[in-house]
């Protein structure tokens, strides 16, 4: 019943430690991008790089993830320790989010975006949203949370699986983003 009631305890988003490599994905704050694939394994290799490496002032990016991968295993493949990972399921847990509450995801999303100008964002399983709502809304809720992305200086990266949408829906979701290639 937590996920129904818009009470949840959000784990605060810390740094990660650093892995001493260097930056390979210039994404410029205030942006947020589009990366069409299947599965999302640029997405997650620029997400984690942003979380791992410093700026050149040597200052740390933090950041969250929602994703429809299982948090164990991301965290595990890509080594996250510290970095929010909330799970898109139906099912009520700490750290789940219900796919059917754009709201509650949105308004998440958009306190991360306002506390964390320098954040990452990295929003996975777009398909599953859309499986579970109407298109309209979830675009409707993307072009929210991009708004404060873009007001914030805070980064935010999606991957989409071209074969899911037409072309028109796949326009929509791209026309306020950059593509990252």
């Amino acid at each position: 019943m937590r996920f129904l009631l818009g009470k949840r305890k959000e784990r605060e988003s810390r740094k990660e430690p650093s892995l001493g490599i260097s930056r390979k994905y210039a994404l410029m704050p205030g942006r947020s991008y589009v990366v069409e694939e299947s599965p999302p394994h640029m997405s997650l290799d620029a997400f984690v790089n942003l979380v791992t490496t410093s700026e050149a002032e040597g200052q740390k990016t933090a950041g969250i993830v929602v994703t429809r991968q299982h948090p164990d295993l991301l965290r595990e493949k890509y080594g996250l320790e510290e970095t929010p990972v909330y799970w898109l399921a139906t099912r009520a847990g700490d750290m789940v989010m219900s796919p059917t509450n754009l709201g509650i995801l949105a308004n998440m999303l958009i306190r991360f975006a306002e506390q964390t100008p320098d954040g990452v964002i990295l929003l996975d399983g777009i398909e599953y949203l859309v499986s579970n709502n109407d298109f309209g809304k979830v675009l409707k809720m993307v072009d929210q949370v991009n708004d404060h992305v873009l007001q914030s200086g805070c980064r935010m990266i999606i991957p989409v699986d071209p074969r899911a949408f037409d072309s028109k829906q796949l326009a929509l979701l791209e026309r306020n983003m950059d593509k990252l290639a």
